[in-house]
């Protein structure tokens, strides 16, 4: 085996971090700009292989390089160069602080999370799954080791390297996809199995298995052999999520059942309605165990006060109340943590009542203040956007409450109020963005930029 070099190409390697299938995972510096990065790398001489062997996997880097630089998102991981020297191929990502689903199933996390966190996982990795499928993308090898959660609860889909690009695709590529059907055997959907042709539906499939296994701690499908796994995968059904584990609630091991159909056409038609109703699901547990249910005081003070509330100002009283059924009320202390910073959320906030500060900095002590805001305004309001993670912190700076709207309360709503909501609240964004501008513009004229 050839001795792994300190550096490689312009990356110089610190120590290993992890360990996969096609090799070995290093902490490295790019020594050109300073950041530190992940470096994949395949020893193509200690794999028994010749030059096809080593062109097949400098192929598959190449592919995840070019599919991650034309789908960017926040729940992929970013791939940011590939390259060979020798008989080494090496692939070189962002760098991830967190621990993989398989790492936490297995216990070697050495970390617990309650079903509320496991199922928000869930729901990022199939929105970021449905954000491919509609550009073409089927990833073909989704299973725990690649998914990735960061320490801030932020959700990451790794490895590219067998996608599948559908005909029709916005994705250009220089190299051809690898041959065969993917994946890994224990996730691997009945149509994979059986080489037939797969869509998003396969994938969906794939994080059913994912699912499963995530929420009981067992593999649906299993075998001691291949013939038995594949046997299984496509004739058996498996053992009901909850005689594994009693505490699966009732919708999430219905909702599982569906994705795991040996028929395509009977599964749920996308990853994203499998994560609205995941969503569903959380949201309810959201408005029974989390602050306080709405109460007619807070009613009464929102119809008095509609008219400094923009982002309900032409909504008439049914619609408000409608609204409010699936809103919460959460009031905070001076000087009370709401969010922080780094946070991935799919809710926002309306202050009801005080102040709230939001702020820019690794911790409170060491944050700079950007803005003060007062009853009426809303902050955290790309967590309805796009659910990413936050770009700053909310600290109460006096006593206050907010009325907190999550994502999926909007799908609760009838057409017309959501049409409505979503048109305010881009009345909103339209002026924070204008007031951003000037302020921009201001700095240009004063530092004679």
């Amino acid at each position: 085996m050839t001795e792994m070099p300190e550096c490689i190409g312009r990356y110089r390697l610190h120590g290993m971090i992890g360990r996969g299938g096609m090799g070995k995972i290093y902490r490295a510096t790019d020594e050109l700009i300073g950041r530190d990065v992940a470096v994949k790398i395949t020893d193509t001489s200690a794999l028994e292989t010749n030059e096809t062997n080593a062109e097949s996997i400098m192929r598959q880097f190449s592919l995840e390089m070019q599919i991650s630089g034309q789908i960017s998102h926040h729940n992929f991981i970013t791939i940011y160069d590939a390259g060979m020297e020798g008989s080494i191929c090496y692939l070189v990502m962002e760098l991830l602080d967190g621990f993989s689903l398989d790492q936490l199933i297995s216990g070697k996390a050495k970390i617990t999370i309650d079903i509320r966190q496991k199922l928000d996982i869930l729901i990022q990795v199939a929105r970021a799954l449905h954000f491919a499928h509609q550009r073409g993308v089927i990833h073909r090898d989704i299973k725990p080791s690649n998914i990735m959660v960061l320490n801030n609860g932020q959700a990451k889909v790794l490895d590219f390297g067998v996608a599948n690009i559908s005909e029709g695709s916005s994705i250009r590529l220089t190299v051809k996809p690898l041959p065969g059907v993917g994946g890994t055997p224990y996730y691997m959907s009945p149509e994979q199995v059986n080489r037939a042709p797969i869509d998003g539906r396969s994938d969906l499939f794939s994080l059913g298995v994912v699912a499963y296994e995530l929420l009981t701690g067992q593999r649906p499908f299993t075998g001691d052999n291949l013939f038995t796994l594949y046997e299984r995968i496509l004739r058996i059904d498996p053992v009901p999520m909850q005689q594994v584990n009693s505490s699966v609630p009732d919708k999430v091991s219905a909702i599982v059942k569906l994705c795991l159909n040996k028929d395509p056409n009977l599964r749920l038609p996308s990853c994203l309605a499998f994560a609205e109703q995941l969503d569903e699901v959380v949201n309810e547990s959201f408005l029974e165990s989390d602050g306080t249910i709405i109460s007619q005081d807070t009613l009464n003070t929102l119809r008095k006060y509609r008219a400094s509330f923009t982002f309900f100002f032409d909504l008439d009283f049914s619609q408000i109340y409608k609204l409010l059924q699936v809103c919460q009320v959460r009031k905070y202390k001076a000087g009370e943590m709401i969010f922080r910073e780094g946070e991935v959320a799919r809710d926002m906030h309306l202050i009801i009542a005080g102040a709230v500060k939001i702020c820019r900095g690794p911790t409170p002590d060491k944050s700079i203040t950007i803005h003060v805001l007062k009853r009426g305004d809303i902050f955290g309001e790309m967590g309805i956007i796009d659910g990413g993670p936050r770009s700053a912190s909310a600290i109460a700076e006096t006593d206050c409450q907010t009325l907190v709207l999550h994502q999926v309360s909007l799908l609760r709503c009838d057409a017309n109020t959501a049409g409505k909501l979503y048109r305010n609240l881009a009345h909103i964004l339209s002026a924070k963005l204008r007031v951003t501008s000037g302020k921009l513009a201001d700095f240009v004229k004063e530092a004679n930029l």
